[in-house]
């Protein structure tokens, strides 16, 4: 805890710091049973858990729903190939992008998450060494097991699916299926996928599809998923202002694996599901928040403000977060002014779920849905009463600052889609969350602070009070029923910094800190 205070302390100061300590935190061994979340995917496959877990095999209990989830992987693969006839024509941009995300670097998959200019600064951010503490939560490059001391912060080595691949061992879609019950079930031996080549981008960097290491390796659940989706869950709440476009590239990340032909999307949800439970462990923890969720938030939202006034995109606000929400409008990041050019997250492949382009943040908002359930028929009752899983709540920490615990449940709760999707059953409400749309929303609350109100698909996230109009200036940051009757959120959150004398109590509890000057 002392080690968040002395850096918290320290970034005001204008320094970086680089404790030379590892606390743990008591998430470290609370982690979800991620195994029993996936439980529901027994209702269409049993694994045959007494063979070695290489050979894949099992039994087809639900062809139908294997049907459907075949037939998914088919259709976008061979959609994402139009308009090459041959090997030798070159990939075309999605296909290029898949194997992008291939190898999962947060600076590489997500900074065109925040549009041309701020996923500039993220990268640079990241690149130069500016943004120490965020990079620490959220990157992890090939090679390395760890970064500096921070071990316990690295959400890639958190959120982890590895065990539970081996709880299912289902083949994947272009391999021989036989083991796996498909032929005895009446289908196919394997798919008909269109395999990617390796290929090399302009600045030199091979890119391999990687089939022959996957052919041994179960599907279920995807393990680029669960990555993309902590992954990008992970930088939501740093810049919170570009939530929607974040998780909506996350989603692409995923939509990706069925390019390349390795994954099912009944692998993608399960990934999703494992991505989200693991996060809001994390998130939970109230000693990581404080330790390195928030003082990450807070170096981002310093850092992007920075870069805009130092842009001129803006002029300086009264704090960070509305700095950055103005830049993010002014940019036309979110959408906020239909008759400027798009700023922010663009795509525009298209396929049988999702069949619009990415264009602006309603568009966005409809890919991620659509990848929220790929065109299942439901496998369980529908209609169902709203439930949010325990912790969800603190998913929603820097989107919704002046919002208690109760209320984030119920934005999750207006925001979900309906139940009964394949994997729902056993997913205790992680297969409904549509954090897309949460992290978009307008929150209209009565005068005794309950939710009467959710409208999501908003350019700027906000809370009102019942009957008040709108004020998006506003910068009161209190959540009481005397405070301004709109919050605009990215003006809510700020000001979290402890006083700079709580770096002496610290260096007098024998915490060593190097500090070393921010980079102008």
């Amino acid at each position: 805890m002392c080690c968040a205070a002395a850096a918290t302390a320290v970034m005001a100061l204008g320094v970086t710091v680089q404790a030379q300590c590892a606390e743990p935190y008591p998430s470290d061994t609370q982690q979800p049973d991620y195994t029993a979340l996936l439980t529901d995917f027994t209702n269409y496959y049993q694994p045959d858990l007494t063979a070695p877990s290489t050979e894949l095999r099992g039994r087809v209990v639900n062809a139908e729903v294997l049907k459907e989830n075949s037939d998914a992987t088919v259709s976008v693969n061979h959609k994402a190939n139009e308009g090459r006839t041959s090997d030798d024509d070159p990939l075309n941009p999605q296909q290029q992008r898949a194997l992008k995300d291939s190898d999962p670097l947060i600076e590489n998959t997500y900074s065109d998450a925040l549009g041309p200019v701020l996923g500039r600064f993220l990268s640079e951010g990241i690149k130069q060494g500016d943004l120490p503490l965020s990079t620490t939560l959220l990157v992890k490059r090939p090679g390395e097991s760890d970064i500096g001391t921070e071990r316990h912060a690295l959400l890639s080595r958190y959120v982890n699916d590895s065990a539970v691949k081996k709880q299912y061992v289902h083949p994947r879609p272009f391999t021989d299926r036989t083991n796996g019950g498909y032929v005895a079930a009446g289908l196919p031996k394997t798919e008909n996928i269109i395999h990617l080549p390796v290929w090399t981008d302009d600045s030199g960097t091979q890119h391999n599809p990687g089939y022959d290491t996957l052919a041994p390796t179960g599907s279920f659940p995807s393990g680029h998923t669960t990555v993309a989706y902590s992954g990008g869950i992970g930088l939501a709440t740093l810049p919170p202002q570009l939530a929607p476009e974040i998780m909506t590239r996350a989603s692409e990340a995923a939509n990706n694996r069925l390019i390349v032909g390795v994954h099912y999307p009944l692998d993608l949800m399960g990934g999703r599901i494992i991505g989200e439970a693991g996060l809001a462990t994390r998130w939970s923890d109230e000693q990581f928040r404080n330790d390195k969720l928030m003082p990450a938030y807070q170096e981002m939202q310093a850092y992007m403000a920075k870069r805009c006034v130092g842009a001129n995109i803006v002029a300086r606000a009264a704090d960070d977060p509305t700095t950055v929400q103005n830049c993010v409008t002014a940019l036309n990041a979110n959408s906020a002014d239909s008759s400027k050019p798009r700023g922010g997250y663009t795509n525009d492949f298209t396929d049988d779920f999702s069949t619009q382009p990415v264009t602006n943040r309603a568009s966005a908002l409809a890919a991620y849905q659509a990848r929220m359930s790929y065109g299942f028929k439901p496998t369980s009752a529908t209609g169902k009463a709203a439930v949010v899983p325990e912790g969800a709540e603190n998913l929603l920490t820097t989107a919704f600052p002046t919002l208690n615990a109760e209320q984030r449940r119920a934005v999750l709760a207006a925001t979900e889609i309906d139940s009964g999707e394949p994997l729902d059953a056993s997913s205790n409400g992680y297969q409904r969350l549509n954090l897309a749309a949460a992290y978009s929303a307008k929150v209209t609350l009565s005068a005794d602070g309950s939710v009467v109100k959710v409208e999501p698909r908003q350019a700027v996230a906000s809370v009102v009070r019942e009957g008040a109009p709108a004020k998006p200036g506003s910068s009161s940051g209190r959540s009481d029923a005397t405070a301004s009757t709109t919050k605009t959120i990215a003006n809510t959150g700020s000001d979290m910094l402890a006083p700079a004398g709580m770096i002496v109590a610290c260096f007098m509890l024998g915490i060593g800190l190097m500090l070393t000057r921010r980079r102008a």
